[in-house]
């Protein structure tokens, strides 16, 4: 068998790799070597690190002429600090679907810790794990380490039998932690062809291919020997997962399977790797997601009819049915791109998953003569799509789109407080594929046509004999900002106050808002809060903004290869007024900032200054949604120059 081997580069991140140490590879076995190790020589302030990760996929043929597949894994870890010690929870994923469920098998596990001269070890009780159920298909089984502290070793190894052959298991060589070593074994059959994916690196610390010298396998008039592969990488660094990016999956070296091909019993080839215009057919043919769709058009007539639509120009028409299922029926939280129930029965329960939304507002906007279509996408947390490679697995949700006046508007109903033609910011990744019919594929490209911004007005005014400052503050917040904050306010009005009130201030009344069902509109939200006074030397120390600017620049790498996606556009801006006590004056004016170029835009100055008032005025912002790499260090530079200026003190002294 001649298995296809894509290279899929998103950095160029290996050039030569270090020697590894000569650790043992065996489970059960340990080295005085890796008792010595304090530190990893690579990344001296890592948490820990992986040793070795190793793991094997092979077939097995039962004698009913069935074959499973065996997913075996072993991986050891040196806990260097307290930090690493959370590398001793694990989590291990298996699927189940319509009463057959993958079978984690073989657990076992050791903790070892070099005590007084000898090696303890800790063996991990097996009825100390439970399985954490994730969604309808995906459960976990976790379990802890025993006795773990600084400078254990931990080792686990265990199997996963499954019966489900698209589930070829994936295989992450990058973690959080570095990896001095990592090898994945694939033993291949003819009966089972699959196309291999290399993300994040340009090539393996070695590869081996070869048949393997066994027995042969007899299958019915076939006959063959295992093409065996072996991928290896070596001194891996640690994947630094910081702001700014859709999910790690996206960027860490890592090796993807999935399934392009199968041979039946009789011989004959059926291929499963789709072509983009044959996986777009497919899909509309789906019962849970065509036919779902014409069923919800031929149920929901009736309602069309009840709402008077006929002479309303489009945008009203589409606004008032999109404002019509958000009301009357209700998201569950989760993410499919496929239905989960009849559209007679959604019709009914009213709650469902993204999809019996979304198809269901399909559905109705069609019957009444809107021309929409539906999109699957992948979520944020979910990845990027590969475009060169037509699998359905890569999308994990739905929407709609449709054009009015020339513009295209992409609808979503799941969230009631998105304003219309706002997706929530889990759908803004990168691109969707249209689902309609005709020979050309149509993808469509996202960016947030909906920006993101906050405006403070702020008046402060200190009180010397009480050692406070009084501060009356209004927040104006459009966007996603309003989003966030609305549904903070939902949920619980004491996390909008968690959000607005740090530890260093008071609240002195309640908060106050406008505009909280009118989604449309800003979200204003108004509150006095007081905190303590800063006097050094008869000088008052102000910050103007109040604690309300950034103070911690969410980019801490040197460099990064990847890109730095900000979701949307955001702007903030700062109105704040200080009242100067009796008997102080501003001690010097700080120097005014402006930057005005292609990706961001910030301007700070003091204004209006008298003797008994100065206003200070800062506004910053990002003016693309993701930026390349190669602008790293430049964004990196600006946010610290908007955390050194806006944070700057006003210096009052006495005259």
């Amino acid at each position: 068998m001649k298995n296809l081997l894509f290279l899929v580069i998103n950095f160029l991140l290996f050039t030569d790799f270090a020697v590894s140490q000569n650790f043992l590879h065996e489970f059960g076995k340990y080295s005085n070597e890796e008792f010595q190790m304090q530190s990893y020589k690579n990344d001296r302030n890592a948490e820990a690190v992986v040793i070795y990760d190793i793991g094997k996929s092979y077939f097995v043929n039962y004698s009913d002429y069935s074959f499973q597949i065996f997913f075996e894994r072993k991986i050891k870890i040196k806990i260097f600090n307290k930090a690493g010690i959370k590398w001793a929870q694990f989590d291990i994923p298996f699927y189940e679907e319509n009463n057959k469920a993958e079978e984690v098998i073989k657990l076992e596990g050791n903790t070892y810790n070099f005590e007084n001269g000898q090696v303890r070890c800790s063996p991990l009780d097996t009825k100390n794990t439970y399985v954490e159920k994730v969604n309808k298909n995906w459960s976990n089984k976790k379990f802890a380490m025993p006795d773990v502290k600084e400078g254990s070793v931990i080792e686990v190894r265990y199997t996963i039998r499954t019966p489900y052959f698209f589930n070829f298991r994936s295989w992450d060589f990058q973690t959080k932690i570095p990896v001095i070593y990592s090898e994945y074994t694939t033993k291949m059959i003819p009966l089972y062809t699959y196309t291999y994916i290399l993300q994040g690196a340009n090539k393996f610390s070695d590869f081996k291919q070869y048949v393997d010298p066994g027995l042969e396998t007899i299958f019915g008039r076939l006959s063959w020997k295992d093409m065996v592969y072996v991928f290896v990488m070596k001194d891996i660094p640690a994947f630094n997962d910081e702001s700014f990016i859709t999910t790690p999956d996206d960027y860490i070296i890592k090796l993807d399977f999935q399934l392009s091909e199968y041979t039946t019993y009789d011989g004959v080839k059926i291929p499963v790797m789709d072509t983009w215009p044959k996986m777009v057919k497919d899909i509309q043919e789906e019962e849970s997601f065509g036919g779902y769709i014409k069923s919800s058009q031929s149920k929901t007539k009736e309602i069309i009819d009840t709402m008077h639509l006929e002479l309303v120009p489009l945008q009203i028409k589409v606004k008032s049915i999109l404002e019509y299922v958000k009301s009357n029926y209700n998201w569950n939280g989760s993410y499919s791109k496929f239905a989960s129930q009849k559209a007679k029965e959604f019709y009914k329960t009213r709650t469902g998953n993204s999809a019996d939304i979304n198809l269901f507002l399909i559905g109705i906007l069609k019957s009444a003569g809107v021309d929409v279509n539906p999109v699957i996408i992948s979520t944020r947390g979910h990845g990027k799509i590969k475009s060169d490679y037509p699998f359905q697995h890569f999308f994990n949700y739905v929407i709609a789109t449709t054009t009015i006046d020339g513009q295209c508007v992409n609808l979503d109903a799941t969230d009631p407080l998105c304003n219309f033609g706002m997706l929530p910011s889990r759908c803004l990744n990168d691109k969707g594929l249209v689902i309609k019919k005709g020979k050309e594929v149509q993808w469509l490209n996202f960016s947030s046509s909906v920006g993101s911004s906050k405006s403070y007005d702020i008046e402060l005014i200190p009180n010397i004999d009480a050692d406070s400052i009084n501060g009356n503050v209004k927040v104006l917040s459009t966007g996603y900002d309003a989003l966030s904050l609305r549904r903070k306010y939902f949920r619980s009005k004491s996390e909008l106050k968690d959000e607005l009130i740090s530890d260093n201030h008071t609240l002195c009344d309640s908060i106050r808002v406008q505009n909280l069902h009118l989604i449309s509109e800003p979200f204003i939200i108004e509150f006095k809060a007081n905190t303590g006074i800063d006097i050094v030397e008869d000088k008052i120390l102000i910050s103007p903004f109040y604690g309300y600017t950034i103070t911690d620049n969410p980019l801490k790498q040197t460099f990064r290869f990847y890109p730095i996606d900000m979701t949307y556009r955001e702007e903030c801006t700062f109105n704040s007024t200080i009242q100067i006590p009796k008997g102080y004056k501003l001690f010097k004016i700080p120097e005014s900032l402006s930057i005005d170029n292609e990706n961001v835009k910030i301007t700070y100055v003091l204004k209006n200054i008298s003797e008994n008032q100065v206003k200070v005025v800062g506004t910053y912002e990002f003016k693309k949604d993701i930026y390349s790499a190669e602008s790293y260090s430049d964004l990196k530079r600006y946010f610290n120059k908007i955390i050194e200026k806006f944070n700057e003190k006003l210096i009052l002294v006495k005259f």
